[in-house]
């Protein structure tokens, strides 16, 4: 049996009034007819994460249109940033993120994680709706904040979102999702081809039993860190810690060839020892490089480099990052050395005391990933000279985004808002570092999303 199309589950829900009659809907439904590329653009992002959303809003019987509303926010992209700092899916805003609940931390932020964030903005979209009673209003308020929207109902005299003065981006906000909702509704009257997009969640969910580096993960997984890292997009560090919903999305089809019990009882058999090879410590006054690379047995050269440091200078409460076990064979001159097998050692063990992969293992000794050791058997394990540097954080996300200047602003405290550098901001822009900005100047800037 075929699996259910997504927008024919979608239409029977939908209640809004798509006010199809109002011009600027109407300018909106030209737009996307002028545009089919961007639906087909669209379509794996949306197949990836609209069966969620859909069942999360239909969960609350709310208006199924609102599936439709990350398309607006974000073009369904986990890493879409304004040049504000709205971030995610549901493009949140700091403090409206931590109103609802939303983690963000060093480790995580909860704007790109597609299960909170879309709980968080279907609870800020229901309190909206409860307080104007009517869904364009809360859309309206959405985007512009409650506050302009119960102004502009007092100084217009009405509730009617299209006779309302509201800032222009919100304005279009609007009618863009009512005319998105048109086409969803009845495609072929507007010559519209949509994306096949089946209402089967792709999305696995694995409750971690603990803290767990990626590279673990994807060990224990036999999958590549890349996938976790493309389904996990709140990981800022390439680490579940505390301080993150210990929590890991996968795509189903992968699932079903491990099977969820499957990928649970791998991640358990990982002894708790060995799930982190890294962790954190925060500097104190007094500390120095030396000292601390001392005390966990490395060289300051290492711990600057594992750490991208380029001076011995520490700030207080600076996070650092160690090796979670710096114990480390000697090893031959030839990159390979010999290692005998001891009671309770597996491929799995010797591979993470030896920082090197089972794969490795597999390969240089041609056995199998799955083999039982015997005691003393010899095994050439490979050199390993250093604990890769990307190990420690997430992948970049660089965006371009376009920044408009506002009053006050000046290179340095963009530069220190967007973690950038004042001169690539002034060589992105060909503008001179002591040039004084004017406000609504425009500037284009490359942000690293995930930062580090």
């Amino acid at each position: 049996m075929p699996d259910p199309d997504l927008w024919a589950v979608m239409r029977p829900l939908m209640t809004l009034d798509h006010r199809i009659d109002e011009d600027r809907v109407q300018q909106e439904i030209r737009w996307f007819q002028r545009h089919p590329e961007y639906w087909q653009r669209l379509a794996p992002r949306m197949q990836r994460y609209l069966p969620y959303i859909l069942s999360q809003v239909t969960a609350r019987a709310m208006p199924t249109e609102l599936v439709l509303l990350p398309i607006i926010e974000s073009a369904l992209d986990p890493y879409a940033f304004s040049p504000y700092g709205a971030s995610g899916l549901w493009q949140f805003m700091r403090p409206t993120a931590k109103q609802y609940g939303l983690m963000m931390s060093s480790h995580y932020d909860g704007r790109r994680d597609v299960i909170a964030a879309t709980a968080a903005a279907l609870d800020f979209l229901q309190d909206l709706y409860r307080r104007f009673d009517d869904w364009n209003l809360a859309l309206a308020a959405y985007n512009a904040g409650g506050g302009k929207v119960a102004q502009a109902i007092r100084r217009g005299g009405s509730r009617d979102f299209f006779a309302l003065r509201l800032p222009r981006e919100t304005r279009a906000y609007v009618p863009r999702l009512l005319a998105l909702a048109a086409i969803v509704s009845d495609p072929q009257l507007y010559a519209v081809e949509l994306p096949e997009v089946s209402n089967t969640d792709p999305l696995l969910v694995i409750a971690l039993p603990g803290a767990f580096d990626v590279a673990v993960v994807a060990e224990a997984l036999d999958i590549s860190p890349s996938l976790i890292y493309q389904f996990n997009p709140a990981l800022q560090r390439a680490q579940w810690s505390a301080t993150a919903p210990l929590r890991l999305i996968l795509p189903t089809a992968k699932g079903k060839d491990n099977g969820l019990a499957s990928a649970n009882r791998r991640l358990l058999e990982v002894p708790e020892d060995q799930r982190i090879a890294w962790r954190e410590i925060s500097v104190r006054r007094g500390d120095t490089i030396s000292e601390i690379a001392a005390q966990h047995g490395l060289s300051s050269q290492r711990l600057k480099s594992l750490n991208l440091l380029s001076s011995d200078l520490l700030q207080i409460g600076q996070t650092l990052r160690i090796p979670a076990s710096t114990q480390r064979e000697t090893l031959s001159q030839s990159g390979v050395r010999a290692y005998t097998v001891q009671q309770g050692d597996s491929l799995w063990r010797i591979a993470q005391r030896a920082d090197t992969s089972v794969n490795a293992l597999v390969k240089l000794n041609k056995v199998g990933p799955r083999e039982l050791l015997r005691i003393g058997q010899i095994l050439q394990v490979p050199e390993a000279n250093s604990l890769p540097t990307a190990a420690v954080r997430a992948p970049s996300q660089v965006r371009k985004i376009r920044y408009r200047v506002r009053r006050g602003d000046s290179l340095s405290r963009i530069a220190q808002r967007f973690r950038l550098k004042v001169s690539d901001i002034a060589a992105w822009n060909n503008l001179p570092t002591e040039r004084y900005l004017q406000p609504g100047q425009g500037l284009t800037l490359y942000v690293d999303i995930v930062g580090g």
